[in-house]
């Protein structure tokens, strides 16, 4: 596959179920559902704090070329988000 990165493919890309960059790829290769329903297969909830990583993947499989860095550079946002939210709630 075009843009593979073995190690990449190992970060945890939904904190929800637990799955992998690489599983969730082998999830969207495995189906042919819309993106909504495909999500459900790949998060087993219906939450949407990884949206953009999973959804930019979902794009990536569809064309066959994967961006892994940028993959791991939306969950690295997403997990810096949650990580000043949880600061500014829970004071130290």
């Amino acid at each position: 596959m075009k843009g593979w990165d073995e190690e990449l493919s190992k970060t945890v890309l939904c904190e929800c179920s637990g799955k992998t960059i690489g599983e969730a790829i082998s999830i969207f290769q495995g189906t042919d559902l819309p993106y909504k329903k495909a999500k459900k297969l790949v998060t087993e909830c219906d939450k949407s704090c990884c949206r953009q990583p999973l959804q930019k993947l979902f794009d990536m499989t569809y064309f066959g070329e994967f961006d892994m860095p940028e993959v791991v550079r939306l969950i690295e946002i997403r997990n810096n988000r949650l990580k000043q939210l949880f600061e500014d709630i829970v004071p130290n």
